[in-house]
C-alpha cells in the first residue's frame, strides 16, 4: 500500500514509455477511401469559387445598369415632363429701347432654336447664352435659368445708345431721313428691334460731318471720327439735353502727326460751336493721347461750369441735375 504512494523508479518509466512507442508505431494507418469528405478542402474549394464569380457578377450588374439609364436618358428628354417649347423661354431683364420678344424671335429662327429642346441637356445654358448673346443689342447675358416646369429665364446687359447719324442723302425721298444708332463702342444698334414706346433719337447726340455708311448690325464703325464722337457721347450721355446740346462734329482734317486722331466741336441748340479737342480713341499701345484729358475729365469739366453759372451751353438759365461734381 505504501508502495503504491511513492513515485515510480526510473525504470519503471522507461519501461512504460518504451511500451507506448511501440504501440504507437504498430498502429495501422487507414488508407483514404473514395467518398471521404474533407472541410477544410470544400471551404477552400468554395472560397476560391467565390473569388471568381463575384467580380463576373458585379461587372454583368453595372453593366446592366449603365444600358437601363442609357435607355432612360434618351427617352427622358422626350418627356413632356423635360421639354422645353421655345414660348417657355423668357428674357427677364427690361429695357426701354429694345423689344425683348423681337430678340428672343430672332434668335430662336436663326440658332434653330425651334427644334424640340430639353431642360436634362446639359448644354441648353451655353446653346442659349450664345445663340442670345449674337445680337447686337447684347452686351451680355448675365444668367441662364432653368426651372421645373419646364422654362428658362434669361438674364441679359444690353448695348445702350448714346448717339446717332443721319442719312441725309434720302432726306428728300422719304419724310423721315434714315438714322443708325450706336453704343459707346460705335457698335451700330438694328432699329428693327426697337420698341414702339422706345426714347426718341433726338435726345441722343447726332453725329454730323461724316459720310453715313454703316457697317452690318453688331459691328463697329470703321471711321475712327464716329468711334472718337460715340466715345464724347457716352460721357455727355446723362446731362445731354439739359445742357442744350444737340450735336458732336469733327474736324475736317485730323490732327497734325496722326491719321485717326480728329478735334471735335459740340453744337448747341442755338448753334453755338464749343470745342472739345482733340479725342483720342485710347487703342492698346497707343501713348500719344496720354497727356490730353479723357472724355470723362473734359465732361466732368463742362458739368461743373454749367452748374456753377445756372446756365446751359447756350447761356441761358437751366436747372442742371444736382449731383457732386466729377
Amino acid at each position: 500500500m505504501f508502495q503504491q504512494l511513492l513515485p515510480a523508479s526510473e525504470d519503471g518509466l522507461d519501461r512504460e514509455s518504451h511500451i507506448n512507442r511501440n504501440a504507437i508505431c504498430k498502429a495501422k494507418v487507414r488508407p483514404v477511401k473514395k467518398g471521404d469528405r474533407f472541410p477544410w478542402r470544400e471551404g477552400a474549394a468554395r472560397q476560391i469559387l467565390l473569388l471568381l464569380i463575384l467580380p463576373l457578377l458585379l461587372t454583368a450588374i453595372a453593366a446592366l445598369l449603365y444600358w437601363g439609364w442609357q435607355v432612360v436618358w434618351q427617352m427622358a428628354p422626350a418627356s413632356p415632363q423635360f421639354s422645353l417649347h421655345p414660348a417657355n423661354i423668357e428674357i427677364k431683364t427690361p429695357s426701354p429701347w429694345v423689344d425683348r420678344s423681337a430678340i428672343l424671335q430672332q434668335v430662336v429662327h436663326e440658332a434653330s432654336l425651334d427644334d424640340q429642346l430639353s431642360l436634362l441637356d446639359p448644354g441648353l445654358n451655353e446653346r442659349l447664352s450664345l445663340a442670345i448673346a449674337d445680337h447686337p443689342w447684347v452686351e451680355a447675358v448675365e444668367r441662364v435659368e432653368k426651372f421645373q416646369p419646364p422654362r428658362v429665364e434669361v438674364t441679359l446687359r444690353y448695348r445702350e445708345p448714346v448717339a446717332f447719324i443721319r442719312d441725309n442723302s434720302t432726306a428728300g425721298e422719304y419724310p423721315i431721313a434714315e438714322i443708325s444708332l450706336m453704343d459707346r463702342e460705335g457698335i451700330h444698334l438694328p432699329l428693327e428691334h426697337t420698341r414702339t414706346d422706345a426714347p426718341s433719337a433726338n435726345g441722343l447726340a447726332e453725329v454730323r460731318g461724316v459720310p453715313f455708311r454703316p457697317p452690318a448690325a453688331g459691328d463697329v464703325w470703321s471711321d475712327p471720327r464716329i468711334r472718337a464722337a460715340a466715345q464724347i457721347a457716352a460721357s455727355l450721355l446723362d446731362e445731354w439735353e439739359r445742357l442744350s446740346l444737340i450735336a458732336i462734329e469733327p474736324t475736317a482734317q485730323p490732327i497734325i502727326g496722326t491719321n485717326e486722331t480728329y478735334a471735335f466741336f459740340l453744337i448747341t441748340r442755338g448753334g453755338r460751336k464749343i470745342p472739345w479737342g482733340p479725342q483720342y480713341l485710347n487703342l492698346p499701345g497707343d501713348k500719344r493721347g496720354k497727356d490730353e484729358p479723357t472724355a470723362k475729365e473734359k465732361a466732368g469739366r463742362l458739368k461743373r461750369y454749367v452748374r456753377e453759372n445756372g446756365i446751359d451751353l447756350d447761356g441761358h438759365p437751366h436747372a442742371i441735375s444736382q449731383r457732386p461734381p466729377e
